[in-house]
């Protein structure tokens, strides 16, 4: 039987509805609502207002949840997000708003970088994976690191040149002084000592100056930042770092592994960009074992490799192969 809905009195109708009612069992929205409290947030951030000053405050927990509504759903801006919040129940049940409620402009999440010198989202983040802990979800007993560039929201000719100082290599100092000893006990001369790196000329971007112009590939080049993050093997994110585009991933090693080493790993699993004898030595003497990729040999085509030579226990020293 032929069907023609009426569109102008369906869209007319009163119903009474919950805005619960509206937001369907198994949405994703609805499972991180029950699992996750966020009264805490309250007290994390309640120092940074005042209780007797000043108009009523934005709800501190809606500041958080927006953000993270847009990280759930890889919605590129925050603008794009506040327009979205206006017309989905879902997210709006999420925030605790009601279908009469106002969304708060897109600018307003300005009011949230007072946060981040208090380093309440980090406090957050801690917060929850205590959680995570409590509940018997991580095991560490494997811990993987990778590293991700994310390009900063900054204009790329929009820059000042600087000399800056380079970084020195991770745990540079303490493998040169091994070296002096080892060559000190098998009656050698102590090496010159390296000099020091030149300062070089830098592009510090004017809108985001903590980023780093970062080369992707051969012809594209972009202000950047380099994420490094640690996860178990149930995907649990158990710490991160955020340097600028063009800090190499074994130069930021340090400051992740600072993070990590209170859960007392057995295997640390990471890429090529970690793979150095610096950072494998280091993780060897805390009694944790490097698990790197296999990389080639890098030199001429024809150049001994250290598997060539036959290591002389008696003398101790190695043999060439070439004599």
């Amino acid at each position: 039987m032929f069907h023609k809905e009426k569109p102008d009195y369906n869209r007319n109708q009163f119903s009474f509805y919950t805005l619960d009612q509206l937001v369907s069992k198994d949405h994703f929205l609805r499972q991180v609502d029950k699992v996750i409290d966020f009264e805490f947030i309250y007290e994390l951030v309640e120092e940074n207002y005042s209780s007797y000053n000043g108009r009523p405050s934005l709800d501190p927990v809606l500041l958080i949840k927006i953000p993270l509504i847009q990280c759930f759903y890889g919605i590129r801006s925050m603008r794009q997000t506040i327009k979205d919040i206006e017309v989905n129940t879902t997210y709006r049940w999420f925030l605790r708003l009601t279908l009469d409620d106002k969304v708060p402009h897109f600018t307003r999440k300005n009011y949230s970088r007072r946060f981040q010198d208090k380093q309440v989202i980090s406090e957050i983040f801690s917060h929850v994976l205590n959680q995570a802990l409590t509940a018997e979800l991580i095991d560490s007993d494997e811990i993987f690191v990778d590293g991700t560039h994310i390009k900063a929201a900054a204009n790329n000719h929009k820059y000042h040149k600087e000399m800056v100082e380079q970084q020195a290599k991770f745990m540079s100092d303490q493998l040169e002084l091994e070296i002096d000893l080892d060559r000190k006990k098998h009656a050698k001369k102590s090496l010159k000592p390296a000099t020091k790196s030149e300062a070089r000329e830098k592009k510090i971007s004017t809108t985001a100056p903590e980023s780093g112009w970062f080369h992707k590939g051969e012809h594209k080049e972009v202000f950047a930042y380099s994420a490094q993050v640690a996860c178990d093997q149930h995907e649990w994110a158990l710490g991160y770092t955020v340097e600028a585009g063009n800090v190499h991933n074994s130069q930021a090693f340090s400051a992740l592994f600072a993070k990590i080493e209170p859960f007392n790993p057995a295997f640390v699993i990471a890429d090529s960009g970690y793979k150095t004898p610096s950072i494998a030595k280091f993780l060897l003497d805390k009694n944790i074992t490097p698990v790197f990729p296999y990389t080639r040999p890098r030199g001429k085509k024809d150049r001994l490799s250290s598997k060539d030579f036959v290591y002389d226990e008696h003398f101790d020293c190695y043999l060439c192969p070439e004599n």
